[in-house]
């Protein structure tokens, strides 16, 4: 039947291996040093052939590794396919090992229960005689990742209720030099040992040790298991793969293997169906997936890349620092700036209130220079004012008095009295800073107005003649502007009689040159 069933794989093997891929590649197969003697060399050097076969036409890398740099292959995806003990694939399952296959031999029928550990220690040690007096001891064993020579042993101790990072006072670790664990416990280096099942039976063949020169500790009984073993049973070696190797051509490789005859002492490739201790046993030391997250992997990876992390955090320090430096400084800046804005307003409300003050001193000042100009401005209505009311009076005296002349004085009165009251108007409106109103005006309007004002102010004294060629308009105060000709004409009046001119005449000339009008006042006077 077993015939049957192993030309059956032969036959798919060989099917799948036609549909790989047709480019061909290189495969990596990694292999656990520690793999012999458990296994024997045949055996694995023909589970190198059945692969080599099952990847043709691609060509088969072999790497004897030990198991540091085994399991960095796997972790790194390095490692198509690698032979190692079931714990060491199932630790990095999550990372997509996979555990295909696993060898079975004729110290243990079941495949599921072939691999453990064994306590050895002294044969005339009386104070030690179970797992409880192994605590506080000093241990020898294979390495910290070793399955056999270390995990499983480490399994039975938190089984039993201890912590296994402090079970021990001390563990010495030598590697594949397995033999010197025999010797530290014999010559009391170590006062216990930590073996791999089945390896007892190989060193007393080879005659590193006799059975009576040690005790076992915690022996257990498996009618499946012919060596001498102190913990659970867990599945032997495996064979495993990574995510990096195709359904088809793993399919070719298993079928392959499990086709291959048993070699050398009857080793052969099955498959273990329970996996389960191996999975306890990881989740009760913290390893692999739940290792990964937990605080002992935070510390590792720490440590691990603490000059990374060192670098990164000066970085950030210094980011930081100079980050504080600079809102420090842009702080300090900003306060100075808020201070200059503050006396910069201040002094701008300082300088605005001076300048209201200097301008209200100012127009005071001018007030009280052309108060004396304003006088003489009143001076004339009010003294026709007077004029006419005394000619009023006077006539009124001597029974002269008719309805003509009090009408003609009382209106010659209040055009003086207007004039008068518009003069005063407008100089309280420049004292108060009023802006004086301003209009469109025809300027030889304003002159015979003003003209006009002067004749009646003066008499016919003086001819006064007026002249333009076109009509000019400018933008004006009328009473301002017709105040400044009465005052130029009065001027120039006063001149001519001051120099005796018997026929006084005065000429007015206005003219546009550009966007300005041109007035000129001319007179007949000569100056000697």
């Amino acid at each position: 039947m077993n015939k049957i069933l192993r030309l059956i794989a032969a036959v798919i093997g060989f099917l799948l291996l036609n549909v790989q891929a047709e480019e061909p590649k290189e495969y990596t197969f990694a292999i656990n040093s520690a793999v012999t003697p458990l296994l024997h060399a045949a055996f694995v050097n023909q589970t190198i052939k059945t692969v080599e076969r099952a990847v043709a036409p691609a060509k088969l890398k072999v790497m004897y590794v030990e198991l540091p740099e085994l399991e960095r292959l796997i972790e790194d995806h390095q490692a198509d396919f690698f032979i190692s003990t079931a714990a060491t694939i199932r630790r990095y399952q999550d990372l997509g090992a996979r555990d295909v296959l696993t060898a079975s031999s004729p110290f243990s029928k079941n495949p599921n229960r072939s691999e453990g550990s064994l306590f050895i220690v002294k044969a005339d040690r009386s104070d030690i005689n179970n797992v409880s007096d192994l605590k506080d001891k000093r241990a020898a064993a294979g390495r910290p990742t070793a399955f056999g020579m270390y995990l499983a042993a480490m399994g039975e101790i938190a089984a039993d209720g201890y912590d296994p990072k402090t079970f021990f006072r001390s563990t010495q670790f030598y590697g594949l030099n397995r033999d010197q664990i025999i010797k530290d416990v014999l010559n009391g280096k170590a006062d216990v040992g930590i073996l791999r099942a089945c390896y007892l039976e190989d060193a007393v063949n080879r005659k590193v040790v006799t059975t009576d020169q040690l005790k076992f500790i915690n022996l257990k009984s498996d009618p499946d298991h012919i060596c001498l073993h102190s913990t659970r049973l867990y599945p032997n070696w495996s064979f495993g793969s990574n995510p990096s190797v195709s359904p088809a051509v793993l399919s070719a490789v298993a079928a392959g293997l499990i086709a291959q005859k048993p070699v050398g002492i009857g080793l052969y490739w099955s498959v273990a169906s329970d996996y389960t201790a191996v999975d306890n046993l990881l989740k009760s030391l913290r390893l692999g997936s739940y290792q990964r997250f937990s605080k002992e992997w935070f510390w590792q990876r720490i440590v691990e890349y603490r000059f990374w992390i060192l670098s990164a955090l000066a970085a950030f320090v210094l980011l930081l620092i100079h980050s504080l430096i600079v809102s420090r400084t842009v702080d300090i800046r900003t306060r100075e700036l808020k201070e200059s804005l503050k006396r910069e307003n201040r002094s701008f409300n300082e300088a605005q209130k001076a300048h209201r003050r200097l301008m209200k001193m100012q127009r005071a000042a001018v007030v009280g220079q052309i108060s004396s100009l304003i006088a003489h401005e009143l001076n004339q209505p009010l003294a026709g004012i007077k004029l006419y009311a005394r000619t009023l009076q006077r006539a009124k005296d001597s029974g002269t008095l008719t309805e003509d002349k009090l009408s003609t004085a009382l209106t010659e009165i209040r055009t003086d009295a207007d004039l008068a009251a518009a003069i005063v108007e407008r100089v309280r409106s420049y004292a108060k800073g009023t802006r004086s109103e301003r209009v469109s005006s025809e300027v030889s309007e304003l002159v015979n107005k003003a003209v006009r004002e002067f004749k009646r102010q003066s008499g016919e004294r003086v001819e006064v003649w007026i002249l333009q060629e076109q009509p000019v308009y400018i933008i004006v105060n009328p009473l301002e502007f017709e105040l400044v000709i009465i005052n130029l004409l009065r001027n120039a009046a006063q001149a001519l009689q001051e120099l005796g001119v018997l026929n006084s005449k005065v000429a007015l000339t206005i003219k546009r040159e550009d966007n300005k009008a041109l007035i000129a006042i001319e007179d007949n006077g000569h100056i000697e």
